[in-house]
């Protein structure tokens, strides 16, 4: 070969921290929900997931969770369509203190606020 390939390395993408909480080692739902406060294991959470994941991470549209209520159990986000819309309600809530609601409606391509239904 004349001209070998050089190795080029990927550019890291810079993680938005939260812009609902701080990385504190509290979970986000036991807080507002049971007023409890410390867990050892976390996991992090984009709000909206699937096609908006990536602006859920560019916008730090996220939060901490503890086993419980992000992958296991009924109360689990991923479990519960509740606490689903509940964390998304508040995050279009935060993400509308700095941004229009035309924007939110352009990015993620609703409006969790107006909704009446579970769906």
């Amino acid at each position: 070969m004349m001209y070998p390939k050089t190795a080029r390395r990927k550019k890291r993408k810079k993680h938005m921290p939260s812009i609902l909480q701080t990385k504190d080692g509290t979970c986000y739902l036991c807080t507002r929900l049971n007023g409890d406060f410390s867990h050892k294991t976390l996991q992090e959470h984009h709000i909206f997931g699937g096609p908006n994941r990536i602006h859920s991470e560019a916008y730090g549209l996220k939060v901490y969770l503890c086993v419980e209520h992000h992958t296991e159990g009924k109360a689990a986000v991923h479990n519960n369509i509740d606490n689903m819309r509940l964390l998304q309600r508040e995050g279009q809530r935060v993400f509308e203190r700095e941004h229009t609601r035309a924007e939110f409606m352009k990015i993620f391509g609703r409006n969790y606020l107006e909704e009446n239904d579970g769906a």
